[in-house]
């Protein structure tokens, strides 16, 4: 895909950098800006207003301005080495006049949005590195669960929709974080490393309406071997990368 060496990630229509950044592009980032909105959106013409919280590289906000050709994306990164270098890679895309980087929190914005996605930190009271930037990527301090959730509601369109990724061990808690600031639960995936591993991490759809019921999507990585791709992850992600 890219040139890990060198930090820069090559995808068929745009190139990221992210050796500034605490996180790096890596399969949760993919997977979920190939599915973000799918519930809600599968027209490709819409939505028209997306918002990216915590878009370290850019990533997210690349993808989905190639997904959706109509829509505008803000992106905000509170770390500014890392929401410089989204600044460059933002710029350098085809998509560079509809994404705008924020460098703040997103505590306290004010836009409205049909889509919203976040990668979010969700290391709680785990061992912190001595790296600042990495700690602020992976550690929740900065950006609470309930923070995240009572922050996005007041972000989200009445019909909109918000997708992220979280670990599986602390999916119940976040269950009752999202039901209790009125989110209810429209799709989700869970991922795990081969058919005999169990899942570490599920990607979530939410939304201010319910759905009619939870739709729940099995994809597994490394199905056919050791680094292979699922045949329907594969199809996924094909826009972006050869698979």
């Amino acid at each position: 895909m890219g040139r890990s060496g060198r930090r820069i990630q090559e995808f068929k229509q745009f190139v990221v950098r992210d050796d500034a950044c605490g996180m790096k592009v890596g399969t949760d980032a993919l997977i979920l800006g190939s599915w973000a909105g799918a519930v809600r959106f599968p027209d490709p013409q819409s939505p028209l207003q997306i918002l990216d919280i915590g878009t370290g590289s850019g990533i997210l906000a690349l993808m989905l301005a190639q997904r959706f050709p109509q829509a505008r994306v803000d992106a905000i990164e509170l770390e500014p080495d890392a929401a410089a270098q989204a600044v460059q890679n933002a710029f350098e895309s085809p998509f560079n006049e509809r994404i705008a980087v924020h460098g703040r929190a997103f505590q306290g914005w004010e836009g409205s949005a049909d889509l919203i996605v976040c990668n979010p930190p969700f290391f709680h009271n785990h061992p912190k590195s001595v790296d600042r930037k990495r700690n602020l990527a992976r550690h929740d301090d900065t950006l609470p669960l309930k923070a995240l959730f009572r922050s996005v509601k007041g972000c989200l369109s009445e019909k909109g929709e918000f997708a992220m990724v979280f670990p599986e061990d602390r999916a119940e808690e976040l269950r009752e974080v999202a039901q209790g600031q009125g989110f209810h639960g429209l799709a989700c995936i869970q991922l795990r490393a081969t058919p005999e591993h169990e899942v570490i991490r599920s990607l979530w759809s939410w939304g201010l309406q319910p759905a009619e019921e939870l739709k729940h999507v099995w994809e597994v990585e490394g199905e056919e071997g050791q680094g292979a791709w699922s045949q329907r992850l594969a199809a996924m992600l094909a826009p972006f990368v050869s698979v």
